[in-house]
């Protein structure tokens, strides 16, 4: 029989009166468990596994990218969330995910983006134009109904029912908090099931289905052709066979762009604001970097970027993520079986003193010099790494530096007593953050 070496952590039992921790605050628990065992630890997985969790970057880059193809997601994203979602970029897994990646990456290249950037920068507008101001403005709720707007103009480049905009927008956040619930009391799955939870939310999915089918069938019918990422997603063909994807194929896609490209966005521009809130060194600095910029000049203004990474670094979208070794693995003295999980500590790393310099301090500026470049990139995990690194991080940073730029040259920020909390399901869910806005005259 085979020894296996895995990181020091939790026994059988140790592991059951953490997970109870873990579930009321798992940034604490998360972060207590590295100070106690260091950047690598393992937990009981069951009567005989065990899981490691690790804020190394070096065994992340090693899971991610050096040896990747030993490592797909687990059943906790692909079948836990594709229940709901279906089989797209974000649930699938090997071949398949393989093909379809090769199919829709073409239509995220940064000049295929930049055909978009118009639609973007028009839904930004029109959304700011009604911006409310006061002493308590709560702007999570705010930013997650902006990055939803764009997410539907660029998708569909057509006006929605408001009913259909309410249904899309609620089945993507009432879904990830059932998956999350789930996810962390396993224990209670065989409930879930039987008290019609999950039944319920399947019928939300297809209700959802049922609505972007719709729109579907009304664009073949019309012969219209829009610049819009649905009109990529219906003309892709696959290079083997000249075939286009399924209905249901792109039904798939659609929905993981919802999801990826949604709650993650409205996160980053939430926690952005919240921060020059409290900067105002910092938001002047940046007033003074982006004024008079022309659309493209937005996009690759390194002040403007610098901000938005800062705020990744301190609240990374994914927070979290995980692979599974697909044959016996070892890394750095550790050795585990196929089947371990392994759960990559985003937020751990960008918070460590080990690998950056005031790693709690809000710092734009670190982004800003060359020196570094290179190493910075080894231990800076935005949207995530390898072949599998997020396909719209385009999309994304053109989208919210878009936004950051039209907003803080029209609206001036101040913080409040209200402290914000990071919520973390899925993503880095921010809860409390409440600002004074004012109208720049």
């Amino acid at each position: 029989m085979t020894t296996y070496h895995f990181p020091p952590g939790y026994s059988f039992f140790g592991t059951y009166q953490r997970t109870l921790k873990v579930v009321r605050d798992p940034l604490k628990t998360m972060g207590e468990s590295v100070e106690k065992f260091g950047d690598s630890y393992s937990v009981s997985s069951g009567i005989s596994g065990r899981m490691i969790l690790t804020q190394d970057p070096e065994f992340i880059d090693y899971v991610l990218r050096k040896n990747q193809k030993n490592y797909s997601k687990s059943r906790m994203v692909t079948e836990k969330l594709g229940r709901f979602i279906g089989n797209g970029l974000l649930t699938s897994n090997g071949a398949y995910w393989l093909r379809q990646r090769r199919l829709i990456q073409p239509g995220f290249h940064i000049q295929k983006i930049q055909g978009l950037y118009g639609i973007m920068k028009q839904t930004i507008d029109d959304f700011l134009r009604d911006f409310p101001t006061g002493d308590q403005v709560d702007i999570y709720p705010l930013m997650n109904r902006l990055a939803f707007n764009v997410v539907v103009n660029t998708l569909f480049d057509i006006d929605l029912p408001s009913e259909s905009i309410k249904v899309l927008s609620r089945f993507i956040s009432e879904v990830q908090e059932f998956v999350i619930t789930d996810i962390r009391q396993p224990h209670k799955s065989w409930w879930f099931q039987l008290s019609g939870e999950v039944a319920k939310n399947k019928r939300k999915a297809e209700h959802t289905r049922e609505i972007l089918r719709n729109i579907i069938h009304q664009r073949q019918a019309s012969g219209t052709k829009f610049n819009d990422l649905l009109d990529m997603l219906l003309d892709a063909r696959y290079e083997d066979t000249g075939e286009a994807m399924s209905e249901e194929q792109i039904l798939d896609e659609i929905l993981i762009l919802f999801i990826a490209g949604h709650e993650t966005t409205g996160n980053t521009l939430t926690w952005t604001l919240s921060l020059l809130a409290s900067h105002p060194e910092e938001l002047n600095k940046l007033l003074e970097a982006t004024r008079n910029s022309s659309i493209q000049e937005t996009v690759t203004n390194a002040r403007l970027l610098a901000v938005i990474n800062e705020s990744m670094r301190l609240y990374p979208p994914a927070w979290v993520s995980d692979r599974v070794a697909l044959e016996d693995d070892s890394f750095n003295g550790f050795s585990f079986p196929r089947g371990t999980i392994i759960a990559l500590y985003y937020y751990g790393l960008h918070r460590s003193k080990r690998y950056w310099k005031h790693p709690e301090s809000y710092n734009p500026t670190r982004f800003l010099t060359d020196e570094g470049d290179k190493e910075r990139s080894k231990i800076f995990f935005p949207f995530g790494g390898g072949p599998r690194l997020c396909i719209g991080n385009n999309f994304a940073m053109a989208e919210m530096a878009l936004f950051i730029h039209s907003f803080v040259h029209n609206f001036d920020l101040h913080p409040t007593p209200v402290v914000p909390v990071a919520v973390p399901l899925i993503t880095l869910r921010p809860k409390g953050v409440v600002l004074k806005v004012e109208r720049r005259k």
